[in-house]
């Protein structure tokens, strides 16, 4: 899938169809680019010669044949199948794990060292050769359901995301995904938060509550976008997904843990769910969204027991920047594309620098193949 281009305050970012008024696409189409050559010859009829105009649209026609006959190969670009299961780029040679370490109640341990930890792949103990607790720029892609469902508790929604903003730093970016019957990257990651606010105002209920599909490309997304940085997908929503949805669980989880991307739930809604819910889907489905988190290394917030969207959303960034980062080169070398189970553990167990703990990391990744 390509994310195509927005003109924004002088600069290109990723952007998908947006319902905000004045946007400014960038028209990379053979017959854009010949309009633009043309309005080019127009204005600068009168001041260049013959000769150079002619090489001008030679070489604008020379570029348009090229791309016109080169192979469209947008799957490799982004490392997408023909099956659609995302394929990232990844170095056998070494794996990284972000981890969060949180006490009883909810605080995130900032104190651990490399000699606390310790991480096996199938079992099997590997030494940690990369740690780092640096608060590393945030890559948050926010994923709000826009469905009729929670049409209520939007307006929480709408202030407790914009709060948030206040909370990051220059260098952080945010970008924000919508979906109801089907997601929308509404904005790209940005660091522009008037941006961000106009998009978030805008937003309006619709249809149903395609869930996992808008998970799936947020992670996929954030990770050929924001290989750099500490990456996150953040949910809102009541966690009721409907039927329109295409991607199952296993498609996100494997996307999230390919891509080293927690997925963090914020429950809003009312603490009955709607009984027409029930009528179609049986009680389990309910938990899906939290065994994601649990999976990806992230974690679900219910605010419907009086914990504000804004208090959720801070402790989520708490969280992300006070994260730890370890990396080891694993001991099976094999490119055989075989699951590969993480466990990341403290040392003593249950007790982290005398404190009893939670730990949240991806269950595990994919080897690469052999090329």
């Amino acid at each position: 899938m390509l994310w195509p281009c927005r003109v924004h305050r002088g600069m290109i970012s990723p952007l998908a169809s947006s319902n905000r008024a004045g946007r400014l696409a960038y028209n990379t189409s053979a017959a854009g680019r010949i309009s633009t050559l043309m309005s080019i010859w127009w204005s600068m009829r009168s001041s260049l010669t013959v000769g150079a105009l002619a090489l001008l649209m030679l070489a604008g026609c020379y570029s348009l044949w090229a791309q016109a006959t080169a192979p469209a190969n947008h799957g490799s670009q982004l490392g997408l199948t023909t099956a659609g299961v995302p394929t990232f780029k990844s170095d056998v040679e070494l794996v990284l794990v972000e981890v969060g370490v949180h006490d009883e109640r909810g605080r995130a341990i900032g104190d651990l060292k490399r000699e606390d930890f310790h991480v096996s792949e199938n079992g099997a103990e590997q030494q940690i050769c990369v740690f780092s607790h640096e608060e590393l720029p945030l890559a948050v892609a926010l994923v709000i359901d826009n469905s009729s469902s929670i049409a209520a508790a939007l307006q929480e929604l709408r202030a407790g995301a914009l709060d948030t903003l206040a909370l990051l730093k220059p260098a952080d970016q945010v970008a924000i995904f919508s979906f109801g019957e089907k997601p929308e990257m509404v904005e790209g990651l940005t660091s522009d938060h008037e941006a961000l606010s106009v998009d978030l105002w805008a937003l309006s209920p619709y249809g149903g509550t395609a869930i996992n599909d808008g998970l799936y490309e947020a992670a996929l997304y954030l990770g050929h976008t924001a290989r750099d940085r500490r990456r996150a997908v953040i949910l809102v929503s009541d966690n009721e997904p409907s039927d329109e949805q295409t991607r199952d669980n296993s498609q996100v989880v494997r996307a999230a843990q390919q891509s080293g991307t927690p997925i963090y739930s914020i429950k809003v809604g009312n603490l009955g769910h709607s009984r027409s819910f029930f009528l179609t889907h049986p009680e389990a489905r309910l938990h899906d969204v939290e065994k994601i988190c649990r999976q990806t290394g992230g974690e679900m917030i219910d605010t419907r027991n009086g914990v504000s969207v804004t208090k959720a959303m801070e402790t989520i960034i708490t969280w992300l920047k006070q994260g730890y980062t370890l990396g080891y080169s694993p001991t099976n070398k094999l490119q055989d594309g075989t699951y590969r189970a993480i466990q990341v553990r403290v040392t003593p167990p249950g007790v982290a620098r005398g404190r009893k703990y939670a730990l949240f990391a991806r269950d595990g990744y994919y080897a690469p193949t052999s090329p």
